[in-house]
């Protein structure tokens, strides 16, 4: 590393600040960096965050785009502030350290290694392959609610269960819309991948996993942004490792659904508490 380069200005974003640039723009304008260790990523990290640990960001630089702002950010700061500073004296346009990093982050965060849930994802998908992935996934979401659905106690959370499958009705009809426009007007995308739901968990071992453990509404609103965040987050980084800008472009796309659709889950949440 070139530790003139550390001296180099950088700005600023408080958490805040960071959150509300990132709310106010879609997953194609920005950059977001994480310079941690994969472990720490592995335990916790923003939705959609590009992994270059620190030690290894001079000889990556090309895997990020110097005319696209980046926001970089670690544990609490000092990683960042650094990586920051060399991205400025590498003449990247617009440079943020978010200060205070992910341990002042008040919100939802994903969880998992970076290759989690891109075991059935090869990045030479064309258009209509990557349509039909993010409709099984959809539909696999909607799956787990029914199965949750039926298996709830009160009534009001069964209904919660449905509200929630009708959301994924309107993303399956979004697809599968798109999907015809291609394929003609009585095509159904394919279901390679039926048992897989949004942010890549199996149906059946994740319905195994939280099976028990729900128990009032909030408890299912926590769980459902959880895993839109796990679905932002997988569809932004099968954005980044697709070989074909247009089905680059259009998992961005489903990152900004999910992203609109946590805000509003967020809502309901606060209404409920």
């Amino acid at each position: 590393m070139n530790w003139k380069n550390l001296f180099m200005p950088g700005e600023d974003f408080s958490v805040a600040q960071a959150k509300e640039y990132m709310d106010a723009r879609g997953a194609e304008a920005y950059q977001l960096l994480d310079v941690r260790q994969p472990k720490e990523y592995e335990a916790g990290h923003l939705a959609g965050a590009i992994l270059i640990p620190l030690k290894e960001l001079p000889t990556r630089l090309t895997e990020l785009e110097k005319e696209k702002p980046v926001i970089v950010y670690c544990a609490i700061g000092g990683r960042s502030k650094a990586a920051s500073q060399l991205l400025a004296g590498k003449d990247f346009a617009s440079v943020y350290n978010m200060a205070g990093g992910i341990k002042a982050w008040q919100g939802q965060q994903a969880t998992g290694p970076e290759a989690a849930g891109l075991e059935f994802f090869t990045g030479q998908e064309e258009y209509p392959d990557g349509v039909s992935l993010a409709y099984a996934m959809e539909d696999g979401l909607q799956e787990f609610y029914r199965l949750m659905g039926e298996r709830a106690q009160a009534e009001e959370e069964r209904q919660l269960y449905i509200r929630l499958m009708g959301f994924e009705d309107k993303h399956k009809a979004r697809l599968l819309a798109e999907y015809r426009q291609v394929h003609g007007p009585e095509a159904m995308p394919g279901t390679g991948e039926r048992g897989v739901m949004e942010g890549g968990a199996r149906v059946e071992e994740f319905l195994a996993r939280v099976e028990g453990h729900l128990h009032t509404t909030q408890d299912i609103f926590q769980l459902a942004m959880g895993l839109e965040t796990q679905a932002l987050d997988l569809y932004n980084r099968m954005a980044q490792k697709s070989g074909r800008q247009e089905v680059r472009t259009f998992f961005l796309q489903m990152a900004d659904e999910e992203k609109a659709h946590l805000a509003y889950l967020a809502e309901a949440l606060d209404k409920v508490l």
